[in-house]
């Protein structure tokens, strides 16, 4: 059994992408105990951060909520460390993506993105599974989310049959339901968000700042060694 954490990101109302971050125990061990040792080694340097806050990719990245009093080289230090943490782990990570501007263009009626996306990523996450053992499962952890109750019923179908236009297979290696927890108190969220956010960021934005371009790409590279499928779907 191999736990998978996802997370959404969207691109105001062009993209929405959603990572999944597959582990196994001693993914989840090294992972944990990796972002504890970052949010240690931050607060000893910045005495106003508290160690308990969460890795939110969008705050450290701007600077927000429990990330407003580090200053920029700390917040670029900790992204990069989580990035390294993933790279050394032997979680897996998988990557999908819609285009949301030419799924309007192409559907009168389109799926709603959310659920789209996560049964393609689901779909991929199931073929990874299989790679591991013909036998291995996955239960799937997500971030709170408001179409949480629509998420466990059409997982519940997809897990029945392939669903014309979501998966071209059940999801018959994807066990239970999704169980839908706070971000906050789990760091493998933590660390699924910021490999989305990140990947996100890489694929729809032309950094205009030299400095932030290489750190954007040096914090890519890390995640990548762990990506084993990265898609974006144009209609």
């Amino acid at each position: 059994m191999r736990l998978i954490y996802v997370d959404e990101s969207a691109r105001s109302d062009r993209f929405y992408f959603i990572g999944a971050l597959i582990a196994d125990p001693d993914a989840i061990r090294s992972i944990e105990h990796g972002l504890n040792e970052i949010a240690e080694l931050v607060s000893y340097h910045v005495p106003a951060f508290d160690p308990g806050a969460e890795f939110h990719a969008v705050d450290m990245f701007h600077g927000h909520r429990d990330w407003r009093a580090v200053p920029i080289a700390w917040r670029v230090k900790a992204c990069d460390l989580v990035a390294k943490v993933l790279a050394r782990s032997t979680a897996s990570y998988v990557f999908r993506g819609v285009d949301l501007t030419a799924l309007r263009s192409r559907y009168s009626r389109p799926h709603p993105p959310h659920l789209l996306t996560l049964a393609h990523t689901l779909a991929e996450v199931q073929r990874q599974l299989g790679r591991f053992d013909d036998d291995s499962l996955g239960l799937v952890l997500a971030d709170e989310h408001r179409a949480a109750t629509r998420a466990r019923r059409s997982l519940r179908d997809f897990k029945s049959a392939a669903a014309p236009g979501y998966t071209t297979d059940a999801l018959r290696c994807i066990a239970d339901t999704i169980y839908f927890g706070p971000s906050h108190e789990s760091r493998l969220l933590q660390a699924a968000d910021v490999a989305t956010f990140f990947l996100n960021r890489d694929r729809t934005i032309a950094e205009r700042d030299p400095r932030a371009r290489r750190s954007v790409a040096k914090i890519v590279a890390h995640i990548r060694t762990i990506t084993v499928s990265e898609y974006v779907w144009h209609p």
